[in-house]
């Protein structure tokens, strides 16, 4: 059980397709650490115009540390932690890009290309609450924008399961919401007319339910997003909400 549990906390300490959960994680034993491997995949309803919904299947990897956490793309390292304190630095890919070749709608616009986010976390984590504020970056300079969100989760034990619901609050910058839901002149047409998008606030609710199996762990996590004026008035836009679903396995290699 006791890798059981790291990888519990693997899985709330980094980012998996913009949800968020932090219990405990500051709270990691000093033993049992390794690689992990597993497979999962993941549904996620598209707001843009022209998409349904994207289903994926992901091959996972990754590695548990004393302070290095790697989870696929994803990377967390611990600079801080204390009581029920931690402070991390985080590492994650932003996959909001897209071509003319996604969309009919998106002929004739320029590729918004998908992008490296870095950033920080810091989690207050008293008996089964944890509270986040995390700020991310684009380093690579595709839109140069900046995410800034707001986490609450509680975590419940009933029996072999672990219940975790959580709520989310996200503000993206004019410069990352314009990059991606933007309508340039040069792209305006009788369709689809100019659109510069502005700062907005996202708001999420989660669930994410974990339990045991012989030999690893399975973990169910289900949100919705509803997205702020910044992007649903956009002309690329569709819809104002987006509900996602995913369920994974993974294990510790032997």
């Amino acid at each position: 059980m006791n890798k059981l549990l790291l990888l519990m906390v693997l899985i709330n300490n980094l980012t998996l397709a913009n949800d968020e959960g932090a219990v405990n994680s500051n709270k990691t034993p000093s033993y049992g650490q390794g690689y992990i491997y597993g497979a999962g995949v993941a549904y996620q309803q598209q707001i843009y115009k022209g998409f349904d919904q994207r289903t994926i299947a992901i091959p996972l990897l990754g590695y548990v540390g004393e302070k290095l956490n790697v989870f696929g793309p994803f990377v967390s390292y611990s600079l801080f932690k204390k009581n029920d304190w931690a402070f991390d630095l985080n590492l994650s890919p932003r996959f909001n890009g897209f071509d003319d070749e996604d969309s009919d709608f998106f002929i004739g616009m320029q590729e918004r290309k998908d992008s490296l986010d870095a950033g920080f976390a810091l989690k207050y984590n008293p008996n089964n609450w944890s509270y986040q504020f995390k700020a991310l970056t684009d380093v690579l300079s595709k839109s140069n924008g900046t995410d800034i969100e707001l986490n609450f989760t509680r975590k419940f034990k009933y029996k072999f399961l672990t219940i975790e619901p959580s709520l989310s609050i996200q503000h993206l910058d004019k410069n990352l919401t314009d990059y991606y839901y933007g309508v340039q002149q040069l792209e305006v047409t009788s369709n689809r007319s100019y659109f510069e998008g502005s700062s907005t606030i996202n708001k999420s609710l989660n669930l994410s339910l974990t339990t045991p199996s012989p030999i690893g762990l399975v973990r169910l996590d289900l949100g919705n997003t509803w997205f702020g004026s910044g992007i649903t008035d956009s002309p690329l836009v569709e819809k104002d909400h987006s509900f996602g679903m995913r369920l994974f396995f993974i294990t510790f290699f032997k």
